[in-house]
Parts: structure tokens; sequence; C-alpha cells
């Protein structure tokens, strides 16, 4: 009687894995989360940034018309409306919608305000009287736009007797020099504003800059 030899199967081999492959997976996957945040930072500065030049452009052009606005009209008008921090608002339109204007959604607010005198200087008789040499002979007069600046009502018929004026004397005008600011303030960023300076040189009546300070 033979006797046989029985042989076991063989029993499987467990591997052991230590997480090596999920761990590199996660560090991708990190990595790729930190480059799609930083793009997506970068768009966005680069919008904000746009946005920032876009307005800082339209708010310098508003202002500028705003100022070239207020030095059409008459220097005696200038204190009531634009002396101090309060100043006063006015309303330009870019023309990107509309010709006028006015307080809408398209409208661009401008503040126009710390109106100060920066000097002021009396002009002499001698620099308004005009001499004239002709055939006639030598002609001593005052132009028309001069003629308030004598106590004149500035009429080409008003009549000046520069013999009996002084040159060297002190007019009735002088020659002030203004400061005034524009602000445009921007409502999406707090703090944020776009101011230009323009100083701008008027003739005023003496009467008119006593109180210039």
């Amino acid at each position: 009687m033979k006797l046989r030899h029985l042989r076991c199967p063989a029993m499987p081999r467990y591997t052991y894995q230590r997480g090596a492959t999920l761990m590199v997976g996660m560090i991708m996957l990190l990595m790729m989360t930190l480059i799609v945040v930083g793009v997506i930072r970068l768009t966005t500065r680069h919008t904000q940034v746009v946005n920032n030049e876009q307005f800082q452009t339209e708010a310098t052009s508003a202002a500028h018309y705003a100022l070239d606005m207020v030095l059409t009209t008459p220097a005696s008008t200038w204190d009531a409306n634009y002396k101090g921090s309060a100043g006063k608002t006015m309303y330009v339109n870019l023309g990107t919608t509309s010709s006028v204007d006015a307080q809408d959604s398209s409208a661009v607010a401008v503040t126009v305000k710390n109106l100060t005198c920066k000097r002021q200087r009396t002009i002499k008789n001698s620099e308004l009287i005009k001499t004239k040499t002709d055939t006639n002979g030598t002609l001593q007069y005052v132009p028309a736009q001069d003629a308030s600046c004598f106590g004149g009502g500035g009429s080409p018929i008003t009549i000046v007797n520069t013999s009996a004026v002084a040159p060297g004397d002190d007019s009735f005008c002088a020659n002030v020099l203004y400061e005034m600011e524009a602000t445009v303030s921007d409502a999406s960023v707090v703090s944020a504003a776009t101011s230009v300076l323009q100083g701008t040189e008027v003739r005023r009546g003496i009467d008119d800059i006593v109180n210039c300070d």
C-alpha cells in the first residue's frame, strides 16, 4: 500500500499597501486647487485694475469738465458756491447716453469745493492806459473792458481822463489767483476718490477781494 502525500494548496500572499498612491493623489489635487485659486485671484485683480483705471479716466474727465463749467460763470459767484469743504455738486454726462448734464444713472457727480485765494495783486493805472500813435499824433486811452477799473461803466462811451490819472497809483481792479478742487467719489469703494486741482487768475474789483484770504 502506497502512501500519497497530500499537498496543501498554497496560501495566498497578501500585499500590504502603505497608501503611497493615495498620498500622491492628494498632493496633486492640492496643487491643482492652489493653481485654480491663484488663477481666479489673478483674474479678479486684473478686473479690478481695469475697472479702477476706467473709473479714474472717466472721473478725471468729468472733473475737468466741471471745472471748465465753473470758470465760465462770473467770479463774483464763486465765493458763495465753492468755498469750504462742502462746495457744490454738479452732474456731468460724458456723452454716453445723453447730452444733458442732469442727475441720472449715467451722470457723474462732481463736487467742486475748497475755493481758496492763493495770491492777489492790485493793478496799477499805468498797466491799463494804452498809447496809440498815428498821423494825428499820440493818443492815450483806456480800452472799454478796462474802464470799470477807473470807476467807469465799461461801455464804449465811457471816457477816462488819462491826464488826470496818476499812472503809478492803484486802479480799482486786481488780479486774483484762485485754486479750486473737483472731486469724484467712487461709491463702490470706501474712501476712494479722484481729485483735480485747478488754478486760474481772474480780474476782480477791489470791493470783491477785501475778504480774500
